[in-house]
């Protein structure tokens, strides 16, 4: 009797096994995705504003103000770059997964 309730419960783990190594490789997969749309809404806010700071800049070019704009906009430039840099990662590894 407790070699048949073995064999019940090896045949009932097994599954269990596959299954939550399957649900690992999932939830990888959903927070990469996630990770690459915040990155993405990350780039767009950060285009955005470029757009606006280097309006401003040239609005104030030959002004006081003129010198914090455009290091406002260098900055942004390379927070934009860094980003960029981590969505081509994400997107490699989202890409790779075959989703």
């Amino acid at each position: 009797m407790s070699d048949v309730i073995a064999i019940i419960a090896v045949l009932v783990a097994a599954p269990s096994a596959l299954y939550a190594r399957w649900s690992v490789k999932e939830a990888r997969k959903a927070n990469d995705i996630g990770r690459l749309n915040a990155l993405l809404a990350f780039r767009a806010h950060y285009l955005e504003l470029m757009a606006q700071n280097g309006r401003i800049a040239e609005q104030l070019k030959g002004m006081q103000g003129a010198e914090k704009a455009f290091e406002a906009y260098a900055e942004l430039d390379s927070k934009l770059r860094e980003v960029n840099r981590e969505i081509n990662c994400y997107h490699g590894k989202v890409v790779a997964s075959e989703i």
